[in-house]
């Protein structure tokens, strides 16, 4: 049996018209013709087109359009993506998130939170943080104090840098060349071609 392409090309010829005369009467590009007469559909966009320019092609031809458009999508056109079973994708979603459990067990027996900042183990054994249920309200603390430190950080240094630096004396060059600068210009007067004024 003819391919899709070969029944385009047999009913062209038997037209007695040429490629381009068939573009022409389809107002469609040679090279599209050419590459459905070949069973190329890579140069169409999408299925859809190729769809299309068959039908128009096949009119043209005096073809049936229908079990030409089976052809291809049987042969040539890409498969069907699978629709996504939405049912799923929400019990997916609406799930409890995993908890998730911190705590310190891990680090060494003498170590206690509050050491570095000088707050004594006696206190620090009184204190029950309760365990963090979720990763993400961990995460977002630990990012605040980062920030937070970082501004600190930054705030101090602007604050050295502008204490230690102390604004110089201005040189006598500089003061007077800002008062030549400061002084009104004069006001010049063209007096003839060749010769201009001023009023200093």
């Amino acid at each position: 049996m003819a391919t899709l392409g070969q029944q385009l090309k047999a009913a062209r010829e038997a037209k007695g018209a040429s490629e381009h005369d068939a573009g022409l009467a389809t107002k469609t590009l040679t090279k599209l013709i050419v590459a459905m007469e070949a069973d190329d559909f890579s140069v169409m966009a999408a299925p859809m087109y190729a769809k299309g320019f068959i039908r128009l092609y096949a009119d043209y031809l005096g073809l049936d359009p229908e079990p030409l458009i089976d052809e291809y999508l049987l042969r040539h056109a890409p498969g069907q993506k699978p629709l996504m079973d939405e049912n799923s994708q929400l019990q997916k979603n609406s799930r409890p998130p995993v908890p998730f459990s911190f705590n310190l067990k891990w680090l060494p027996v003498n170590f206690h939170p509050g050491a570095w900042l000088g707050v004594p183990k006696r206190l620090i054994s009184k204190v029950k943080i309760p365990p963090v249920k979720d990763i993400r309200i961990l995460a977002g603390g630990i990012a605040a104090v980062l920030v937070l430190v970082v501004l600190i950080v930054s705030a101090t240094n602007c604050a050295r840098r502008r204490a230690a630096e102390k604004p110089a004396a201005p040189e006598p060059q500089i003061k007077a060349a800002r008062k030549l600068l400061d002084e009104p210009l004069p006001d010049l007067y063209l007096v003839n071609p060749d010769k201009i004024e001023s009023s200093r």
